[in-house]
């Protein structure tokens, strides 16, 4: 199908085509069937048999259910067929009419009828136009409304063999059938739809649910996320206040310092402003106090200072020395 021409249709025209489409999808799975589930019984227990014109004779103990038309008046062919379904069966006879029957198509209501045991074997049975018009006219006449038209069985009396109603019914001459099984696809289709209404109210009725659910968890959940905040805020501040004590330590600085001095140096004045280390003392000749402090990890930037501050002595040199203190994580080198 041309998607453009699918867009251009109006909505009655779409909802054709899906009835046409619902009614193929019946009809393919009603071909599906087994022979003996599909095989319908068309035996009356009262019928009107139409012998010709004038000539309409009832039949049976109950009420005319269908008139059966005699063998003599149709036309009656046995064709093989592609197995069809019936609807598209029609269709075929319907466009090869000329080649399967010497009259006219156009001359003649056209019926089908597939063996349900062997499906490419087709029944064909035409009613000439005319003859059609005067049965239905007598009928009328009559008063009747018979459910079918059909030919009848030369195997079983009262008993339908091609039934001419659909037919008639595509020519225009009678109204078309109603089916029994239309009032069940109703009930059908509103069980769906009542179904399918029951399962939006249920999933409705859960999100309801849900919601209130979630609203009702909504105050402790408020005081959970408070107190997580507050448990957050104070490990930062635990974090701030331990990272500000290892690097204000004044006990830890003096004990870096007294392990960083080699042997035979010692510290006269020790000054430290919580950056900047300042150590100035003595030491025997030939002690690096420079190079010993520059070993340490805890100092950095050792340069030595004006020691002409400290006066000398007869036991040692003296020294003045700054560093720059380092700020190490816990439990680093040197600490």
């Amino acid at each position: 199908m041309d998607v453009k021409a699918l867009l251009d249709a109006d909505m009655a025209t779409i909802a054709g085509w899906l009835r046409d489409g619902f009614a193929w999808w019946i009809e393919e799975l009603r071909g599906l069937l087994p022979a003996r589930f599909a095989r319908r019984s068309a035996v009356f227990s009262g019928w009107l048999d139409y012998v010709g014109p004038g000539e309409m004779v009832r039949q049976g103990s109950g009420p005319p259910q269908a008139v059966l038309i005699a063998p003599e008046l149709c036309l009656v062919r046995e064709v093989e067929l592609p197995p069809l379904g019936q609807r598209d069966l029609e269709r075929l006879v319907r466009l090869d009419a000329d080649r399967i029957m010497p009259i006219p198509a156009e001359r003649l209501v056209l019926a089908v009828r597939a063996d349900p045991a062997e499906r490419s074997r087709v029944t064909v049975a035409a009613l000439p136009l005319d003859s059609a018009r005067a049965l239905l006219a007598e009928v009328e006449a009559l008063d009747l409304q018979p459910g079918c038209i059909a030919l009848a069985s030369a195997a079983q009396l009262g008993a339908a063999d091609v039934d001419f109603t659909s037919a008639l019914a595509a020519a225009g001459l009678v109204a078309p059938p109603r089916s029994a099984a239309a009032g069940w696809w109703a009930l059908v289709a509103f069980m769906f739809a009542l179904n399918l209404g029951l399962l939006v109210w249920r999933d409705t009725q859960s999100v309801t649910r849900l919601r209130d659910l979630v609203d009702s968890q909504t105050p402790a959940v408020n005081a959970a996320r408070a107190i997580a905040n507050r448990i957050s805020a104070t490990d930062r501040q635990a974090q701030e206040l331990a990272a500000l004590r290892r690097k204000q330590d004044a006990l830890m600085v003096l004990a870096s310092a007294t392990a960083a001095l080699p042997p035979g140096a010692w510290v006269q004045r020790y000054a430290w402003d919580g950056a900047t280390l300042r150590l100035s003392g003595y030491k025997r000749s030939g002690v690096d106090v420079v190079g010993a402090l520059r070993k340490s990890p805890r100092f950095a930037d050792v340069r030595a200072g004006n020691s002409g501050e400290v006066a000398e002595v007869l036991t040692g040199q003296p020294f003045d020395v700054t560093a720059v203190v380092r700020d190490l994580p816990a439990g680093g080198p040197g600490q």
